[in-house]
C-alpha cells in the first residue's frame, strides 16, 4: 500500500495540472511533505486521506488501489461509452497518457489509447461542424464555402447518403439554385448513384459543368477512355472557363494522367483574373512533387510565395512559412 499510494497521488496531481506546492496548500502541509508522499519516503497522515480523495474526486478505495492498468481501463471505457468527453476529462486523460509514455516509451497500449482519444475528439468536432454547416445552409442555401465544408466532412465520415438527403432537402426548397444542383449531382456520383445523377441533370437546363459530370459517370461505369474523350472535348469547349478547366485537371490528376492535368491546371490559372486563385498553383506544386519533379515543384512554391506577396500583400505568416517548409523538404 505504501508503495502504490505515492504514485497514485502523483498521477492524480499531474492529471489535475497542479504543482506540489498547490496541492500542499490545499492539504495544509508543506510542499516537502507532498514530495515525500510521491517518492514514498512517507505516507499522508490518515486524517488527510479523506481530504485527498475528496479533492481529487475519487473514492478511498481508488486512492489506494488504482494502478496503470486501472487508469487505462478507465480511459478506454470513457472513449467507448461517452458520446462527448468533457474538456476536463479529455485534458486529464491526455496528461495521464502522455506522462505514462514519457516514462514507458514502448507502451503501445497507452499510445493506442491516446490515438483513440484524439480520434474521439476529432469525431465529436466534425460531427458538430457538420451540424453547423447544415444550419448555415438552411439560412443561406447557396453558400459555396459551407457546401464545400459540409461535403468534405460527410465524405470524411463516410456519410454520403446523409449528404445526399440533405442536398435533396435543400434543393426542394431552392429549386433554382445552380450551386445546390451541382452539389447534389456531385454527391450522387460520388455515392455511385449514376442513374440518379443522369435523371436529375436531364430535368435541368444544361450547365457547363454537366460535361465534367458526364465524364465522371462514364468513369464510374468503367469506361475510362470514354471519360477521357468527354473531358478533352469539354476542355476545348470551355477553354475560357477557369473553373471548368480546374475541375477537368482534377479529373485527369485522379486517373494519373499527370501531363494533361498539369496543362489544364496551368490554363486555369492563366485565365483567372487578379487577384488570382491559388488553387491551381498548389495543385501543380503537389503534383510535380508526387511525380518526383522536385525542381518544378520548388518553382511552383516560389511562385506561390511571389503571388501571395503581389496579389494579396501576404509576406509572412503560416501561408508563406508553409511554402518555405515545402521548398526545404524538396531540397533535402
Amino acid at each position: 500500500m505504501e508503495i502504490k499510494i505515492g504514485a497514485i497521488i502523483k498521477k492524480l496531481r499531474t492529471e489535475r495540472g497542479i504543482t506540489q506546492d498547490e496541492l500542499a496548500n490545499e492539504m495544509g502541509v508543506s510542499y516537502q511533505a507532498v514530495s515525500k508522499w510521491e517518492t514514498n519516503t512517507t505516507t499522508p497522515d490518515i486524517a488527510i486521506l479523506p481530504r485527498l480523495a475528496l479533492f481529487f474526486g475519487v473514492s478511498m478505495d481508488t486512492l489506494f488501489s488504482m494502478d496503470d492498468d486501472d487508469y487505462m481501463e478507465r480511459i478506454s471505457k470513457m472513449i467507448r461509452d461517452e458520446h462527448s468527453i468533457s474538456n476536463d476529462n479529455f485534458i486529464w486523460a491526455e496528461r495521464y497518457l502522455k506522462g505514462l509514455l514519457s516514462e514507458q516509451k514502448e507502451n503501445n497500449t497507452a499510445r493506442t489509447l491516446l490515438i483513440e482519444l484524439y480520434g474521439h475528439r476529432e469525431n465529436r468536432d466534425t460531427l458538430a461542424a457538420g451540424r453547423l454547416c447544415e444550419e448555415g445552409l438552411l439560412i443561406e442555401p447557396s453558400n459555396i464555402g459551407l457546401i464545400g465544408k459540409l461535403t468534405r466532412i460527410r465524405e470524411k465520415r463516410n456519410e454520403s447518403e446523409r449528404l445526399i438527403k440533405f442536398f435533396e432537402l435543400l434543393h426542394s426548397k431552392n429549386t433554382q439554385s445552380v450551386v445546390i444542383s451541382e452539389a447534389l449531382i456531385s454527391a450522387y456520383i460520388k455515392c455511385g448513384r449514376y442513374d440518379d445523377a443522369d435523371d436529375f441533370m436531364n430535368k435541368l437546363e444544361k450547365l457547363p459543368v454537366f460535361d465534367v459530370f458526364q465524364g465522371d459517370i462514364a468513369l464510374g461505369h468503367g469506361y475510362k477512355e470514354r471519360a477521357k474523350e468527354i473531358w478533352l472535348t469539354a476542355a476545348q469547349t470551355h477553354f475560357n472557363d477557369s473553373y471548368i478547366l480546374f475541375e477537368l485537371a482534377e479529373r485527369f490528376n485522379g486517373i494519373n494522367d499527370s501531363k494533361t492535368a498539369l496543362k489544364l491546371y496551368q490554363k486555369s490559372y492563366d485565365i483567372t483574373p487578379s487577384p488570382k486563385s491559388m488553387d491551381a498553383l498548389y495543385a501543380q506544386a503537389f503534383l510535380y512533387s508526387n511525380i518526383n519533379m522536385n525542381e518544378k515543384a520548388i518553382q511552383m512554391w516560389e511562385k506561390i510565395i511571389k503571388i501571395l506577396a503581389e496579389d494579396y500583400n501576404i509576406k509572412s505568416g503560416e501561408c508563406v512559412d508553409w511554402a518555405k517548409r515545402e521548398i526545404q523538404n524538396l531540397r533535402r
